[in-house]
């Protein structure tokens, strides 16, 4: 099985390069015969890595070591759980998963428009192919997942601990299918710029390929962060690490894409800054790839220093010429022929809006690069910390978190003073109202916390005035029941008020992570069995500390009875201090106690069993609960946004009835 799968790669390699250069000639040539023979060959391609991969999984699940890849990340203890999940925990086996899933993305690329966009297909499929042959050409040579070792060594390495989390058949995968997905609209981009067809045709071709590789990225991001929090024992989910930047990235200028194709496809407008998020998406995707695996920085998610990382970075310059170019030659075509008939207009919002998620994405890019640079020219190591990311941060996501308010109540074109004063007046009535009642809870000592959170109660009062005006349209259209009204917005309409939902799950993610960052209470102790420590509202009393042993580690574990203020008993949390004696590797794991209003943190940072003491480090985070119920809000919206409108049905079903009311 293992050179079957060699095999397949380059077979699948062979097919790639073959399917690139009939591409070319069919589109060049424009021979259809040619571009569907060049489509032959990315979905046979995909049916070689699909091979592979089973082939990979056969050698985990048989426990072949003499595969050095097998070796490295299984052992003959693992579960099979985690030992499927190793397929994808170093290098070799995440190339490969991002080669399949591309292939697989562009199999249904192909299907869906195997009848339609013909003259874009001509040029879709190279570039696709193109992308193929670049990832595979990766996964042949310099990371081969089913390279062989010169012996067979008794048993495995073993996972690293830290992937052995649910989080690995998430995290990873949904990151690989964010960042592969965004190769389509870049594909469609290449393809609308190379035949000079930039209409909106393009843009609605990919707007649904766009938001699920966005939903996908959005929860390799959310897991992502749930992983380091229950994982990692530094109490928090985001960091602001090279490679969480680099993550968030492609998902900044992917949202603002998302933002504006909309006015690009209602007022024909912003086609050059549509291209321009299509190809920048793409290559900041490539080049978070290439912070992970060239080793270039020092990162808990990074792999370790390899060759791949060259030619990545080559493959995100080459992404950026190319593109650059072709926007360059048809900069004079792509200059829309409208403009912007008043500064206060939605057009004008969704323009402001896109420019703040750029200037985010440029600050977190630089502030990420810039130790690379400096270290490069001037040979001294810099390092740019939380507190730069979130001094420029802050201000312009607040700016975004306002504009999500603002938008939906502007008119289109120019909004009159009578649009102005009818949509605002309960919004920002509410805002004040909230600002003013916070000023008086914390008597004006926080007022980052207080404009925050009012700019959220604005952003909320806002989506309830839209959702409320569109069910009392729809009940007295159709003289509906309010639920059936308010469900069918969302059938009728997925797009606007699935964005409306997202637009609650931003507020409320960012209200809970403002509330954290505010009033984290953060506490060092030393303790004996039977001593208490009393942090926030919660009474600890340590109860037993003790040294454990199983097959695969040592490890020293802590157990603390909780109370309350009025010494109720709230349970027990254990946190541990563990050895991996195979990847001779420490780890702590954490226990947490958590609640809608804080959670608990207890970390175990030393201990001595025979003494029975430990030393310990207590967090009291208030609001996460609400970080993890704002993202999946966010998800929820985004699904409801890609879901397929029921729209037409609806409008054939009311011409329907109004014909059988005239008979």
């Amino acid at each position: 099985m293992v050179e079957l799968g060699r095999f397949s790669v380059l077979l699948a390699l062979a097919l790639s390069a073959l399917g690139t250069a009939m591409g070319l000639k069919g589109a060049l040539s424009r021979r259809e015969e040619e571009v569907r023979g060049a489509e032959g060959a990315v979905k046979a391609a995909a049916l070689s890595l699909t091979v592979a991969a089973l082939a990979l999984w056969y050698a985990f699940l048989t426990r072949d070591f003499s595969v050095e890849y097998v070796a490295e990340y299984s052992s003959r203890t693992l579960s099979i759980f985690y030992t499927l999940g190793a397929f994808w925990a170093g290098q070799p086996g995440s190339l490969l998963l991002w080669a399949w899933v591309l292939s697989l993305y562009g199999v249904g690329v192909i299907w869906q428009n195997r009848a339609r966009n013909r003259e874009l297909m001509a040029w879709v499929t190279p570039v696709l192919s193109g992308v193929l042959f670049f990832f595979i050409l990766l996964l042949a040579f310099p990371s081969d997942p089913f390279k062989r070792l010169p012996f067979t060594p008794p048993d495995g390495q073993g996972l690293n601990p830290l992937l052995q989390n649910y989080g690995q058949w998430i995290h990873p995968i949904t990151m690989y299918m964010g960042y592969v997905g965004f190769t389509v609209p870049f594909a469609f981009c290449v393809a609308a710029l190379v035949t000079g067809n930039l209409g909106d045709t393009w843009v609605r071709t990919v707007r649904k390929w766009t938001l699920w590789a966005w939903i996908f990225l959005t929860v390799g991001i959310i897991f992502g962060g749930r992983w380091a929090y229950v994982e990692l024992g530094w109490g928090g989910y985001w960091g602001w690490d090279p490679v969480e930047n680099a993550s968030l990235l492609p998902w900044l200028t992917g949202t603002a894409y998302l933002h504006s194709v909309m006015i690009q496809e209602k007022r024909g407008m912003l086609k050059v800054w549509n291209v321009v998020l299509a190809v920048a998406t793409f290559a900041l995707s490539l080049f978070g790839t290439f912070l992970t695996r060239s080793g270039v920085i020092s990162s808990v998610h990074a792999f370790a220093q390899s060759s791949v990382g060259t030619y990545l970075i080559l493959g995100t310059i080459l992404a950026v010429l190319l593109g650059g170019g072709l926007i360059a030659w048809r900069l004079p075509e792509l200059r829309q022929a409208g403009t912007l008939d008043s500064a206060i207009s939605r057009e004008s919002s969704f323009l402001l809006n896109n420019l703040l998620f750029v200037a985010i994405a440029f600050a977190v890019f630089w502030g990420t690069v810039f130790p690379l640079v400096a270290e490069a020219v001037r040979g001294v190591k810099v390092s740019v910390g939380p507190p730069f990311f979130e001094a420029v941060v802050a201000p312009l996501g607040l700016a975004v978190v306002a504009l999500i308010g603002f938008c939906p109540l502007l008119a289109w074109r120019k909004a009159s003073l009578r649009n102005l004063r009818r949509n605002f007046l309960l919004p920002i009535s509410v805002g004040a109202a909230a600002a003013g009642v916070l000023s008086l809870l914390t008597k004006g000592r926080h007022p980052g916390v207080i404009l925050t959170l009012a700019t959220s109660a604005f952003v909320l009062a806002t989506v309830a005035a839209e959702f409320w005006r569109g069910t009392k349209a729809r009940r007295r259209l159709r003289q509906e029941p309010i639920v059936t009204s308010l469900a069918r917005l969302f059938s009728r309409n997925p797009r606007r008020y699935g964005g409306y939902v997202i637009h609650v799950g931003v507020v409320v993610l960012v209200a809970a992570v403002t509330l954290h960052r505010a009033f984290a209470t953060d506490a060092r102790a030393s303790l004996k069995v039977g001593d208490s420590y009393r942090v926030g509202r919660y009474s600890l009393t340590l109860a037993s500390v003790e040294q454990k042993e199983t097959p695969a580690k040592f490890y020293t574990q802590a157990v603390l009875e909780v109370k309350d203020a009025s010494g109720k008993p709230l349970g027990k949390v254990r946190t541990e201090k563990a050895f991996y004696a195979n990847q001779e590797q420490p780890t702590t794991e954490v226990g947490i106690k958590s609640t809608p209003l804080e959670d608990l943190y207890v970390i175990l940072e030393s201990a001595d069993p025979a003494q029975g003491v430990a030393a310990l480090r207590f967090l009291v985070n208030p609001a996460v609960f609400w970080v993890w119920v704002g993202a999946f809000v966010i998800l929820a919206g985004g699904i409801l946004v890609a879901w397929p409108s029921g729209r037409k049905a609806e409008e054939v079903r009311g011409e329907k009835e109004r014909v059988e009311v005239a008979a």
